[in-house]
């Protein structure tokens, strides 16, 4: 199925996202608190949410599909999203009881760029299961 606008629907859907975070990067980096950029926990629960938001946003641009899909597929893409949100959780909890700890601080960024990627990747799919309007 070729969707000829489905990248720019995915990037604009993801402006949303980013554009708190960047402004989360402009305030701690003019004020001077690297320290605390990486150490918040803000990035795992952005992933948390990305990855709750792809799995939402699949299964309505499915409805009319109904017994035209490869539910192993889907099943196999539920499971995915639902284990990355709740790793991106306890990620989260981690940062919140282990003071200082960078390697955790790290991995939520890693994680949030791992679900970003992954929001354009699922935001194009439901955009082409939607009809590419």
């Amino acid at each position: 199925m070729n969707c000829p606008n489905d990248l720019k629907s995915a990037i604009t859907s993801y402006s949303f996202i980013a554009t708190p975070f960047i402004l989360l990067i402009v305030v701690k980096v003019l004020t001077g608190k690297f320290e605390e950029l990486i150490l918040t926990g803000d990035w795992s629960i952005a992933s948390a949410m990305i990855y709750s938001s792809a799995a939402f946003n699949v299964r309505s641009a499915i409805r009319d599909y109904k017994g035209r899909l490869n539910e192993v597929g889907l099943d196999g893409f539920m499971a995915r999203t639902t284990i990355m949100s709740s790793v991106s959780v306890t990620i989260y909890v981690l940062a919140l009881t282990q003071d200082h700890n960078y390697l955790i601080g790290a991995l939520q960024i890693a994680l949030f760029i791992v679900a970003s990627i992954a929001h354009i990747k699922y935001t194009r799919l439901a955009y082409c299961l939607k009809g590419c309007d």
